[in-house]
């Protein structure tokens, strides 16, 4: 009976996992560059169609990142970018702290430096910040920035090959992992410019995720009272001694 109780416990605690995770996707429908999470137990059932640990019983195990891209969607702004391959744009983040994404909405703030939604820097291949001076200006499908005709700078675009170095921050932003491994730069990276790479987080998936979740949830809460109606009822009618 122990153990009926620990493994419908720990079914609740994964099924509440799954429920946070495919939530926060489907929040995120509307965020550019967004990735979606997938919980540790899809992730092996993606691997292999045999049994895996969690397919039988309850697993515990956090999630993992999923990088697919997202649909690439036109907007005609100069300063919009979205990668249609590999590759992150480099950002200066809080306490100077390098960050990576994939959403590629970029602006100038009012210092004329290039910017993105949350006001980072965005970085060049020299590490430096990208500080427009003109009256026009143009990135080509590498990532290159003309000025008024002529070759300013060239967009920091990396890569980082194995996704289990890569920790995400908030939205769309991750950083490298300790001891992780510095990113490699991409030598031809694929833009389509005046476009933006939108969610890759699936509106039907999710809800259908969030309504059979919450029905394996219900499902466990059931056993797990009547397990314990049983302990209750075993320890209660104890014969007492005489």
């Amino acid at each position: 009976m122990k153990n009926s109780i620990y493994s419908t416990a720990a079914g609740m605690l994964t099924s509440l996992a799954r429920l946070d995770i495919a939530t926060n996707n489907l929040v995120n429908i509307g965020t550019t560059g967004y990735k979606s999470d997938i919980s540790f137990e899809e992730t092996l059932r993606n691997l292999s169609n045999g049994p895996f640990p969690g397919k039988d019983q309850p697993v515990l195990g956090g999630n993992a990142i999923d990088m697919k891209n997202g649909i690439i969607q036109t907007t005609g702004r100069d300063l919009d970018l979205a990668f249609e391959g590999p590759g992150f744009f480099a950002v200066l983040g809080p306490n100077n702290q390098e960050l990576y994404t994939r959403n590629g909405e970029f602006a100038l703030n009012s210092n004329k430096e290039l910017v993105n939604a949350d006001g980072y820097n965005i970085l060049d291949k020299f590490d430096k910040k990208i500080t427009v001076i003109g009256d026009k200006f143009q990135f080509s499908p590498s990532g290159e920035l003309f000025i008024d005709g002529a070759y300013y700078t060239t967009t920091k675009i990396v890569d980082i090959p194995n996704r289990d170095h890569l920790e995400k921050i908030g939205g769309t932003f991750f950083k490298l992992k300790d001891n992780a491994p510095q990113p490699q730069p991409v030598e031809t990276p694929q833009i389509a410019v005046g476009a933006l790479e939108k969610s890759n987080a699936d509106l039907l998936l999710e809800a259908a995720n969030i309504s059979n979740t919450q029905r394996t949830f219900d499902a466990q809460k059931a056993v797990a009272d009547v397990v314990l109606n049983s302990l209750r009822k075993v320890i209660t009618e104890i014969p007492r001694p005489i």
